[in-house]
């Protein structure tokens, strides 16, 4: 009984601490690209945020091929995207971007 417990504790633990860093993450995103800069601040956003765009829309396009193939193949079902888990990927890629191109463009 104590072992399944503890278990459960932990996995409840990983739970909210990963949850917690998403939060934490989709918040820094949205404060970062509201606070205002000169033209370099200006110009790794504007990368940043652009090549976040790209993913995303990678992303989606060969999940939405595959749920078509898979479809067509008689293998799957079309599935929806999770929201939060979509909105944290994004601003895991976006935070991973502008830490590049911060050290890239020296901000």
């Amino acid at each position: 009984m104590r072992t399944a417990t503890s278990v459960i504790a932990v996995v409840l633990f990983v739970f909210l601490g990963i949850f917690l860093a998403c939060v934490i993450s989709i918040c820094a995103m949205l404060i970062s690209l509201s606070r205002q800069g000169d033209e370099r601040r200006q110009l790794i956003l504007s990368k940043a945020s652009s090549q976040t765009l790209y993913i995303t829309v990678g992303f989606l396009l060969l999940s939405n091929i595959g749920q078509i193939v898979g479809i067509a193949m008689g293998e799957g079902t079309a599935e929806g995207i999770n929201p939060f888990v979509m909105l944290a990927v994004i601003s895991l890629i976006f935070a991973v971007c502008l830490r590049f191109y911060k050290r890239r463009f020296g901000d």
